[in-house]
């Protein structure tokens, strides 16, 4: 995919070096000189492309004279994309029309999509949207599904798991039976059952059938048709009683201007009592503090750490229950692998 749809747009490939990806503002400077197009990314990429662009706390962005004019389509994969996300990519690139992709390996990797217009030809689009940005609807000959915990369709605005209904789902997993059923199942919704011949010159082909792939994310229908992916399904944990969405809060903290990557995961406090930490780094701009060791982690702790908190948590407070906002955050220089 990487490689042929830009060919198939009939541009020419052209590979940026591990320097050019790695170094803030790098990226923008070398697709500028190389006038690049098209683009394949995922979320983190476009934001170390983003990364030399001011974001102040009005919202506004400066592009520092590294405007992108020659970018004409983004395509987003692999992750979550935020409103946060394109608005600082259209600033960089105003003629860029951003297509965000779903889809996992099992499902030929990108099975459904959404295209946000460029910011030079209908720039209140994407203010009129939501902090994330949808799944959008299935390709040719894909549907994408939201299933509720009975087995049914869900309705609009309804949480349920994302199935994938393709003729390009994988066989299954190699030698793993068992997941295979539990996630490539048969489509109860279809009123005939398709089950070709088995072709015994194919050995791991089955034949053609009307299956399903469950995804393990979650999502929701909106009014409009197109899904929503809100989370993973195994994301979930429970907190005193009520149910968090890990990737949701994640989801949230990734867009205060001053967090760069985070993730928040669930820990036991001194007295042994489950609560929920944030790991954060924060933009290059705020690596002016002590430095700390431990173990294979290292902390940076900038010199408002503690109003940097408070703001954290008055930023949270504004999309999340009490529950969900995080107890700790921990800045650290990088996320470990």
């Amino acid at each position: 995919r990487d490689i042929f749809t830009p060919l198939y747009l009939g541009a020419a490939l052209y590979i940026p070096t591990a320097a050019d990806i790695g170094t803030p503002g790098q990226l923008a400077q070398w697709m500028r000189t190389h006038q690049v197009t098209v683009t394949h990314l995922t979320p983190a990429m476009g934001q170390l492309l983003t990364a030399a662009m001011a974001m102040p706390a009005s919202g506004s962005v400066s592009t520092s004279g590294q405007e992108i004019p020659s970018l004409q389509n983004a395509f987003f994969v692999g992750d979550i994309l935020t409103k946060r996300d394109v608005l600082r990519l259209q600033h960089l690139a105003p003629h860029c029309a951003v297509i965000n992709m779903y889809g996992t390996t099992e499902t030929q990797r990108a099975v459904s999509y959404l295209r946000i217009p460029p910011r030079s030809s209908d720039p209140e689009w994407i203010n009129e949207q939501k902090d994330v940005m949808p799944a959008g609807q299935g390709m040719v000959d894909v549907q994408l599904l939201v299933v509720n915990k009975t087995g049914r369709m869900c309705g609009v605005g309804e949480v349920g798991e994302l199935y994938v209904r393709s003729s390009g789902l994988a066989e299954g997993y190699l030698g793993l039976p068992d997941a295979t059923a539990a996630k490539f199942v048969t489509n109860p919704f279809a009123s005939a059952v398709l089950d070709a011949a088995k072709d015994t010159a194919m050995p791991f082909y089955h034949g053609a059938r009307d299956r399903m792939y469950r995804t393990g994310d979650l999502g929701r229908y909106r009014p409009d048709g197109l899904v929503e992916c809100s989370g993973r399904a195994d994301d979930q944990v429970k907190l005193r009683g009520f149910r968090i969405e890990l990737g949701e809060i994640d989801m949230y903290l990734s867009q205060h201007a001053r967090v760069r990557e985070n993730v928040t995961l669930v820990r036991r406090d001194k007295d042994e009592e489950q609560t929920l930490v944030s790991y954060i780094v924060l933009t290059d701009s705020d690596h002016d503090g002590s430095q700390h060791d431990r173990g294979h982690l290292r902390y940076s702790v900038p010199r408002d750490f503690d109003d940097l908190c408070t703001s954290l948590r008055e930023f949270l407070r504004h999309k999340l229950p009490a529950y969900a906002v995080p107890a700790v955050f921990c800045p650290l220089r990088k996320l470990p692998l």
